[in-house]
């Protein structure tokens, strides 16, 4: 089995260098199915995760005050965890925000200022962990699956600060150690499995060009900084980890913008592609990052950048606000949830796509 999926890889990876599907039509990336979503319409959700080990795909789905759960291996909804805070009066008090499995306990981010752990099984609150951050949600969040920490951001707070929690004992380890230079609050992070250290993207620093901190999550210490050079005006937002290039995407809330810092070096790449971007993935058996570019240079698409060459190399379109953005590295296809909408390119019964509802929109490249 091992050695049939390498040769269809070969054979994608042959077939998207030639513009052509493995099935030798021309090939693009498109919208090529849309997963309905029970509830009230989900017209407001945060980030997504996919599980690479199950395939499951967690959605933060505010608009029914729940996590969603999707099976990617066959693209159906499969269940919703409730007991969240849902839309409150701004963004920046509403939640569930992301959600991370351990084993058999999710770790969601929640407002205000808590990270909820849950039965998977039972979808039971197991616990809920304050992170004394007032009324202003926990945002972003990382998982360090070898020291049993989970890192949440209080990105939103007056002066931020992260929320660490030992996952062993169940009880939070640090909080409010205030990160007075995160003038502009705290983005996406990510734990490296090869060095054992947690990226946190910074949008600024000191009213400056941002960074990406490398933190010890055994320490909780900042042990090296990847600044962006002077004049970069990124804004970061979601970041994806590269590590057979030991790099790391950068996605921009400004227009026109998309970093790409080398670990190795500090060099920044200043691609200037896209921008407007919130969420970003990476599948690391094609070398493809994916950006959910709400208000970027071509209004809301889903950017597909070449991780070999840096270039953009599609920009499908998605619904308005589109930002939270997943792979399946299995499958290769890519999923973003969008809003309730109208459009002609998600609501074609022809082709049996609907999106009027809001839906998961699942994205290939054939």
């Amino acid at each position: 089995m091992k050695s049939k999926r390498k040769l269809l890889i070969v054979v994608m990876a042959a077939a998207a260098l030639a513009g052509m599907s493995a099935t030798g039509q021309a090939a693009e990336w498109k919208l090529i199915k849309t997963i309905q979503v029970p509830g009230h319409p989900i017209n407001v959700v945060d980030f997504s995760t996919l599980d690479q080990e199950n395939g499951l795909m967690y959605v933060s789905d505010r608009s029914n005050r729940g996590v969603d759960v999707f099976d990617t291996n066959n693209d159906t909804f499969v269940r919703r965890y409730g007991g969240f805070r849902g839309v409150w009066q701004k963004p920046e008090h509403s939640g569930p925000n992301i959600g991370i499995r351990e084993d058999d306990v999710m770790w969601v981010t929640d407002a205000p200022s808590n990270i909820k752990a849950l039965d998977i099984k039972s979808g039971k609150i197991l616990d809920t962990f304050d992170c004394k951050g007032g009324d202003a949600r926990i945002d972003g969040a990382a998982f360090d699956p070898k020291d049993h920490v989970v890192m949440g951001e209080s990105a939103d707070s007056t002066i931020p600060y992260l929320c660490w929690i030992d996952t062993k004992s169940m009880k939070i380890v640090q909080n409010e150690k205030w990160m007075r230079e995160a003038t502009a609050g705290l983005e996406g992070s990510q734990w490296d499995s090869r060095t054992d250290l947690i990226y946190l993207a910074l949008p600024e620093v000191h009213h400056g060009p941002g960074a990406i901190y490398a933190l010890d999550p055994k320490t909780r210490q900042v042990v090296k900084t990847y600044r962006l050079p002077p004049g970069d005006n990124c804004e970061a937002g979601g970041i994806s980890l590269n590590k057979a290039q030991d790099e790391i995407l950068v996605g921009c809330d400004t227009k026109d913008m998309t970093d790409i810092v080398s670990l190795k070096d500090g060099h920044v790449d200043q691609t200037g592609i896209l921008g407007g971007t919130d969420q970003t993935a990476y599948d690391s058996v094609t070398n493809m990052y994916f950006l959910g570019s709400r208000r970027g240079s071509k209004g809301s698409v889903l950017g597909v950048i070449d991780g070999r060459t840096h270039k953009l190399v599609a920009a499908p379109e998605t619904a308005p606000k589109t930002h939270a953005v997943a792979v399946n590295e299995h499958n290769h296809h890519v999923y973003l949830p969008m809003e309730s909408n109208s459009k002609p390119f998600d609501n074609n019964p022809a082709k049996g796509l609907s999106c009027t509802h809001g839906c998961i929109g699942v994205y290939a490249y054939e």
